[in-house]
């Protein structure tokens, strides 16, 4: 195939925009629970333990589809379940936002993560499979971390009319959670009009009719080179990079995951902001530049530079945040920590202000790198051959996202027992090991035709 020819590009337009919407669903919900967790905790008077279960329960939900929809998506096409994602995940935030009791919210968030779960495997496979080797990273940073992001940017101006509409309570957190129904629908009709992948129609199964499509998209005739090698033997070869990628993924969400959901909450009170104002200001100042940043550098020096120098900043700024919580005097300011489980609370003024830098700091060095690269599930999209990709993707997405579940499930309580400067050491030193193992043991893929 010929990947300069110009009409290629209107091919990873539609890959980008079907697929990220379908991100874009999934930050809005994932965060969105952030945002109005007060109200369903205040309305059905939840307890420490069915507070971590209500978060988590998309992610639980995420894990299991993953496996069984990756699989399906190796042997029946990518296409199979281009719309069944988004429909799983319309589902889920129908019931939730209907829902009148904590089993029933949970019910239908692991029916929201069913939907969430295959798409984690899909996007990043239908942009990298239809993406130009030399545009191919940031394709895929802009489906996935960009989108993202602007999901949760979404759910927060949503949040924030209602609020200035003076909704009640009982209505607030049903309404901002059913509209992320919104962009899971408008990407329903076009995923189902979009054609076969064009690795997978070449490499796997050349299905006549999708290569009709394909070619018609595209203005070019393709050329056929299937992958001979059983599917056992692929996997097999496959199976060290993809234990590698899902570690990285899993141990970049046991900390992001818990920040994303949490964040707000921790940080925000210090500086007398909102969780919507706290949103508007990482997204705004660390998050999006950072992905800025990334978009722009990561077909130009790699993948792997990128993801050191992220997770190495990482690492510096959550142990100074770390030290800030320990004893605020290492940085000359006269607060007095009495009880580290309430560090975080005891931080105001400049400590406030302070803790917030670091903070954006992080944020901005994990959007150079792992939030954009790890986090836009690229590392195993890239790294193992066609027939087995979505298969591999779906075992990093169930390790990943049941990592997720237990840091979100078990983070209330660790907090409470053990306080913030204690996990923030422990997510720095998480930091410092994934950049270690990026230096050590993945390969670059910028520029790499996939196999």
């Amino acid at each position: 195939m010929d990947y300069n020819k110009p009409n290629f590009s209107t091919l990873e337009f539609k890959s980008v925009l079907t697929a990220g919407m379908g991100v874009f669903t999934d930050g809005y919900e994932l965060y969105a629970i952030s945002l109005v967790f007060y109200y369903i905790q205040k309305e059905f008077s939840l307890n420490g333990l069915e507070e971590g279960i209500v978060i988590a329960s998309a992610y639980y939900g995420a894990a299991i589809s993953a496996i069984l929809l990756g699989f399906l998506s190796d042997k029946l096409g990518r296409k199979f379940i281009y719309g069944l994602d988004v429909a799983l995940m319309s589902l889920g935030i129908l019931f939730q936002s209907i829902s009148t009791n904590f089993t029933e919210v949970v019910i239908s968030r692991i029916i929201l993560g069913f939907g969430i779960g295959a798409d984690y495997v899909l996007s990043p496979i239908i942009t990298a499979e239809n993406s130009n080797p030399k545009n191919r990273g940031k394709r895929m940073i802009i489906t996935f971390a960009v989108l993202w992001g602007m999901g949760a940017v979404a759910a927060a101006f949503i949040e924030q009319i209602l609020l200035l509409m003076n909704i009640g309570n009982d209505l607030i957190w049903r309404i901002v959670l059913f509209m992320g129904i919104l962009p899971a629908i408008s990407v329903f009709y076009l995923r189902r009009k979009l054609p076969e992948t064009y690795k997978f129609l070449t490499r796997i199964k050349p299905k006549q009719e999708e290569l009709k499509k394909l070619e018609n998209e595209i203005k070019s005739k393709i050329v056929i080179s299937l992958d001979e090698v059983p599917f056992s033997k692929r996997f097999i070869s496959a199976i060290g990079i993809t234990i590698i990628s899902s570690i990285l993924w899993l141990l970049y969400d046991m900390y992001s995951s818990t920040f994303a959901i949490y964040g707000p909450i921790t940080i925000a009170g210090n500086l007398g902001l909102n969780p919507i104002e706290f949103t508007y200001l990482a997204q705004f100042l660390a998050g999006l530049p950072g992905q800025i940043i990334s978009i722009y550098l990561v077909d130009k020096i790699g993948r792997k530079p990128l993801i050191v120098i992220g997770y190495a900043g990482v690492a510096f700024w959550l142990f100074m945040y770390t030290l800030l919580l320990m004893n605020p005097y290492y940085f000359g300011l006269s607060i007095h920590i009495s009880n580290p489980l309430k560090a975080a609370e005891s931080l105001t003024g400049e400590a406030a202000l302070l803790g917030l830098l670091f903070y954006l700091m992080n944020y901005l060095s994990s959007a150079i790198g792992p939030a954009s690269i790890i986090g836009s599930a690229m590392l195993t999209s890239e790294l193992v051959p066609t027939k087995v990709r979505g298969t591999s993707q779906a075992i990093s997405v169930a390790a990943d996202r049941l990592a997720a579940a237990f840091s979100i499930t078990a983070f209330p309580l660790l907090l409470a027992k053990f306080g913030l400067p204690a996990l923030l050491a422990v997510y720095s030193t998480i930091a410092l090991v994934s950049c270690i193992i990026t230096l050590l043991l993945i390969p670059e893929t910028k520029g790499v035709e996939l196999s």
